[in-house]
């Protein structure tokens, strides 16, 4: 190979080894700001991890499950529900599809 290809190589890997940590810092930090109720900066955190790169469906199941919980302590139970009536159908066998119909039933 020739260096110009070689780097090149190494920027993208570098770049994707950059998403996947940033998609993984912004979920962490989501679940803080939502559990000191700060709910604005919740969904900002979540709207950068569904954005860092491609997920996995589990990945995405969560992110929903977690944006969902947050509508929900924002009062904005009808989005919520959307969510959570999401997960159920496109998640079914995940442990989100199944929390979130737990979430609908009223458990």
């Amino acid at each position: 190979m020739k260096l110009p290809t070689i780097a090149l190589l190494l920027v993208t890997l570098l770049l994707g080894a950059c998403s996947s940590l940033i998609q993984t810092a912004s979920i962490s930090e989501a679940y803080k700001h939502y559990d000191r109720q700060q709910y604005d900066r919740t969904l900002e955190l979540i709207s950068q991890a569904e954005n860092a790169e491609a997920m996995s469906a589990e990945t995405k199941a969560e992110l929903v499950y977690l944006k969902a919980m947050t509508y929900e302590e924002m009062g904005e139970i009808e989005t919520a529900n959307t969510l959570y009536e999401y997960l159920t159908k496109e998640h079914s066998n995940s442990q989100y599809g199944y929390m979130a119909v737990k979430k609908l039933n009223g458990h």
